[in-house]
Order: structure tokens, then sequence, then C-alpha cells
């Protein structure tokens, strides 16, 4: 079983749904900035990728690591999965093409950037957010 993991913006949101006081959002944003400035940054994070055989269940399955987190799948999962890195490292590589034309065309505004983006994606995925699969 996955861990559940939170991102920062996340457990402000649910302070704020619960009515924490503002002092103690602030006490904990404090805190999380202190304990975030403490942590080694990991430049590359590690990542494995392994096949398995599940004696009791018998079938096949893909173990998957990113550092210390790992998850297990079946096989038509880890194909979904693999196709949509490779849909969004098209996208990120295209986005990068995108801005880098942006800028030799004398836009040079990373908040007009970032709009810009936001519009494309709309178009490319027919979200501006993120678009899960069927």
């Amino acid at each position: 079983m996955a861990r559940k993991v939170l991102v920062f913006e996340e457990v402000i949101a649910i302070l704020k749904a619960i009515s924490a006081p503002s002092r103690i959002i602030e006490r904990f944003s404090a805190q999380a900035d202190t304990i975030a400035g403490l942590k080694p940054e990991k430049a590359v994070d590690e990542v494995t990728v392994a096949s398995g055989f599940g004696q009791k269940s018998r079938v096949g399955f893909v173990e998957f690591t990113v550092n210390d987190t790992r998850t297990q799948m079946d096989a038509k999962k880890a194909r979904e999965i693999g196709l949509m890195l490779i849909e969004a490292a098209e996208a990120a590589a295209s986005d990068e093409i995108f801005v880098k034309l942006l800028e030799r065309l004398g836009i040079d505004n990373p908040e007009a950037h970032g709009r810009i983006l936001v519009d494309l994606r709309e178009i490319r995925q027919g979200t501006r957010g993120t678009s899960w699969p069927s």
C-alpha cells in the first residue's frame, strides 16, 4: 500500500477548512519552512522499476519505487502509467520549446509564460488542471 503524502498547500487548505486559527496556521507554516530548510535537497530522485510474480495471487506485478516510496501494481496499470509518463515528458519538452520561442520573440515575462502555458495545457488536454485517464 502506498503512503499518503500531502503537499504543504494541501495541509494549509485542510487547516483552513477546519477553521484552525490563523496563529496556528502561521506557526505551522514557519515550522514547516524551518524543517524544509534543514532537509537535504535531492538533486536526483532514485527511481527503480522491477517485475515480479505473486506466488499467492498467481499474477505478475510491477514494483515501482521513487526514493523510499514503493508501490506495486498489475501490468495493465503499469502500462497506463508508462504512457502517462511519456505523454507528460512530451508535453514538458514542448512547453520548454515554446517558452524559448516566446523569449526569442521578446516575451521575457515568467508570469506571461505561465498563463500561456496554462492556456496551451487546456487546448492540449482539455483541462487547465490535472488530466486523469479514463
